[in-house]
């Protein structure tokens, strides 16, 4: 995969995940429409770069090339699992609009969920793209692997939460992020 391909869908992560904490920095919405479709493309475009980023980097660094290199993809893999464990998570616990009464709560938990991110984006370039041209070629030049669909996947069952889901949160649950909200 082209390290200008990957920086690009960084760059554009990063600009949703900033309208996303815009939008929940100001007052609640009247209605979910607005926030679940900014929490699709946000959803839609995370996952399938990390969907990409699995089947076309990690995985052939770590079948292909060996060493320090493949333990790198490794870790890096492991890392994003943790944090799609996390968003799904959040993304559970918050489904639907939250109520006026736990909106900082989630505003908060967006919050640290958006840092999350930022911080696997910042690895991924800090640790992963020094490490593409080191990626297997087939003969026609182009990276063995597919997008990981596991994560496809994912997304679509978080679309299914996000739009489907009620428009209240149970207030007893906890979710990942709220302690450190707190």
């Amino acid at each position: 995969m082209p390290v200008e391909r990957v920086l690009r869908q960084h760059a554009h992560i990063l600009a949703n995940a900033d309208a996303l904490e815009t939008l929940v920095s100001g007052p609640r919405p009247a209605s979910v429409e607005g926030l679940g479709f900014r929490r699709w493309v946000f959803t839609r475009d995370l996952m399938m770069h990390f969907a990409k980023m699995e089947g076309q980097v990690y995985g052939p660094l770590m079948d292909g090339v060996g060493g320090d290199v493949a333990q790198a993809a490794s870790r890096a893999s492991a890392e994003t699992a943790a944090l799609v464990a996390d968003f799904r998570e959040h993304i559970t616990r918050w489904h639907g609009l939250p109520g006026e009464d736990q909106w900082e709560t989630y505003a908060r938990s967006i919050r640290w969920l958006m840092a999350r991110i930022r911080e696997r984006i910042e690895g991924e370039a800090a640790e992963i793209l020094p490490l593409l041209s080191q990626l297997p070629v087939n003969d026609d030049g182009a990276c063995p692997g597919k997008p990981d669909h596991r994560y496809v996947a994912d997304a679509w069952e978080i679309r299914e939460l996000i739009f489907e889901g009620p428009s209240f949160v149970n207030a007893n649950r906890s979710g990942p992020g709220e302690a450190e909200a707190a």
